[in-house]
């Protein structure tokens, strides 16, 4: 019997549009396969949420080998929000988790979720990628900036954000005095932000305990797909700030962000489809980790996201309608000239050649001329542009 399951529940924002029921066994090249069948999230009581159900252990305990740890499950939770439930069942044969700290467990807990990213990073990410492959998850978001989809494997890894839960019968931890005084459901304890106790008996199926930790898990969701746009916002202002902005077109971006709310609120309506034991389990930790806050920060960044862009693309705009007018006035200046040669041999029909050719030869400088100005003009407008504005000294 294990006294204390550790368990860690990652999320993964992968931003897809669909999700269907696929094959019930997904290939993994050169790696294995993993079934894959139906489920919901079953602290629900009205309009359940339907979800893909993937046992990926026999996958990770091939590939995966974490001095100290043992992996007792691995199962993955595809939601048609947009992100996958990543959920490990882990024990320490050696460590006696119950005599730590609550600072204790949550410095080993981030220790041994660290290793464990580092060593199953490549089997994860073949296993997401099959879903795609396989047709389970379809219309992934492409993020602004990029010519094609973002494969799972290649998520960031800073929007990727976990939970850290701890079952067993009695947890002797208490909240840290920095954790607010919020109420939560029944067996729930709030030690520490995302770092949960469970009552309850961590020998039962695998099942039970995940819809046990359900509403903790919609929390951190949220944070982190609010976490991959601010992601995403911060690479577009730096490559504004360089003016290296690329491809990136407002109306790409808008979209983007039209998908990543899409997938917050449908998992913020969790909090109208729980019954009340998960539901106060879930505002509990939306209050902890301070959700409401990071909308606020995500929202304000967006929002000066979006006005640098609308910004770039006037510029952008104004640049093009000059470059035009100058080459309207070029062409003016040709057709001038080929008028003045009509206007030249019909004033003077009769003229010899030599006074034909000077005429022409002095209409063609006269519009080499005005060409060639037009573009200095231009170059050195972009010079000036470019260079980098340079402080003056005294006398300089």
């Amino acid at each position: 019997m294990t006294e204390v399951l550790h368990l860690q529940t990652r999320v993964y924002p992968l931003h897809y549009g669909a999700l269907r029921s696929g094959p019930a066994v997904v290939e993994v090249p050169g790696r294995g396969r993993y079934r894959l069948w139906p489920g919901e999230l079953a602290s629900q009581v009205y309009n359940r949420e339907g979800t893909l159900e993937a046992d990926l252990t026999e996958l990770v305990q091939a590939a995966v080998v974490v001095p100290g740890v043992e992996i007792r499950a691995c199962r993955a939770r595809f939601l048609a929000a947009g992100v996958v439930l990543l959920t490990y069942a882990l024990s320490h044969p050696g460590q006696k988790l119950s005599d730590m700290d609550v600072h204790q467990l949550a410095e080993f807990d981030a220790v041994i979720n660290d290793r464990l990213r580092v060593a199953d990073t490549p089997v994860i990410g073949a296993a997401l990628d099959a879903a795609v492959t396989a047709g389970v998850i379809k219309e992934l978001a492409i993020p602004p900036g990029r010519s094609h989809e973002l494969w799972p494997s290649q998520v960031e890894r800073h929007a990727v954000r976990y939970n850290c839960h701890v079952v067993t019968s009695a947890p002797p931890w208490r909240p840290d005095a920095r954790v607010p005084k919020v109420t939560v459901g029944a067996g729930c304890r709030i030690v520490l932000p995302y770092t949960y106790a469970w009552e309850g008996d961590p020998t039962v199926a695998l099942d039970p305990l995940l819809t046990m930790l359900e509403p903790a898990d919609i929390a951190v969701a949220q944070v982190s797909i609010l976490f991959g746009a601010m992601t995403a916002s911060r690479r577009t202002l730096s490559e504004l700030a360089r003016a290296a902005l690329g491809p990136i077109r407002t109306e790409d971006f808008r979209r983007f962000l039209d998908r990543l709310w899409a997938e917050y609120h449908h998992l913020d309506s969790y909090r109208l489809e729980s019954h009340q034991t998960a539901r106060a389990t879930y505002l509990a930790a939306r209050e902890t980790v301070g959700l409401d806050r990071i909308h606020e920060r995500a929202t304000a960044l967006l929002d000066h996201v979006a006005n640098s862009l609308l910004a770039e693309s006037s510029l952008r705009g104004q640049r093009l309608d000059a470059r035009l007018n100058r080459a309207a006035a070029a062409l003016t200046v040709v057709v001038a000239a080929s008028f003045a040669v009509d206007i030249a041999a019909f004033l003077v029909p009769d003229a010899s050649a030599p006074v034909k050719v000077v005429i022409v030869v002095g209409v063609l400088c006269l519009a080499a001329g005005s060409l060639l100005a037009t573009i200095g003009t231009v170059w050195r407008r972009e010079q000036r542009r470019r260079l980098p504005t340079q402080r003056r000294t005294p006398g300089g």
